[in-house]
């Protein structure tokens, strides 16, 4: 589920999970340290300097502070769970801009869910729903047709997974076509695992792309979170 939390920027949507501990989602960023006011006499972006008619302002995204031709534009800013639209300096405007289709509309597509048929290792498994947890940090099956496996396969957590590539069929025209997805990752006991996703039925061909789709677009979030986490550590240890 989610818990309504007051930070020092307004009012923020968070994952909360059922054990009642709190956890970063590996799709959303957390709140960045504001630059100091003391450390800023001039803006960071244009220099011009502070006075009391130009006034300081900070970005909710990547904290940076700056004055109000640099940091202007109000934005909805779902990857933060922010209730309200928050400042933005240009940069991050465009960048909000450009993750506005995922969060606006893909990310209620992989928690709804889609029908596959899944076979693991090469092996057919049955017919699931597959689709992202609450907590936006694995993939969870659950049945949903006929021919189901007797046990539900383990989720699948996102920062294991290793690759994630379609899966094609060779349709009456010599075609290649999308049909699913398929995915490696590395279990808890290191072993590499593969699984593949698909549905042939060409009335749910729409649906399954755009859950597809919707995946793809969030193991690119999924390893930027890598990126920076990797960063992070880097500079911490030096």
């Amino acid at each position: 589920g989610k818990q309504l939390i007051r930070s020092r920027s307004g009012l923020r949507m968070v994952p909360h999970d059922s054990a009642g501990s709190s956890e970063p989602s590996l799709l959303s960023l957390d709140e960045p340290a504001w630059q100091s006011d003391c450390d800023c006499p001039a803006c960071s972006l244009c220099s011009c300097w502070f006075s009391l008619s130009n006034r300081r302002h900070h970005c909710r995204r990547c904290g940076v502070c700056a004055c109000s031709q640099c940091c202007q534009r109000r934005l909805p800013l779902p990857r933060m769970g922010f209730v309200d639209p928050v400042l933005h300096c240009q940069a991050c405007a465009e960048a909000t801009r450009a993750e506005a289709g995922f969060y606006g509309r893909q990310i209620r597509l992989l928690i709804a869910g889609c029908t596959f048929e899944l076979s693991l290792g090469g092996s057919a498994a049955g017919v699931f729903v597959c689709r992202l947890a609450t907590d936006q940090r694995s993939l969870q099956f659950e049945g949903g047709g006929s021919g189901l496996a007797s046990t539900k396969p383990e989720p699948i957590p996102l920062l294991a997974v290793q690759s994630c590539d379609l899966v094609t069929v060779i349709d009456s025209d010599a075609s290649s076509l999308p049909c699913g997805i398929r995915i490696c990752w590395r279990n808890s006991s290191g072993e590499s695992v593969r699984a593949e996703l698909s549905s042939r039925r060409p009335e749910t061909q729409r649906t399954t792309l755009a859950w597809v789709s919707a995946l793809q677009t969030a193991m690119k979030i999924v390893a930027d979170f890598k990126r920076r986490t990797m960063t992070e550590c880097s500079i911490s240890i030096d």
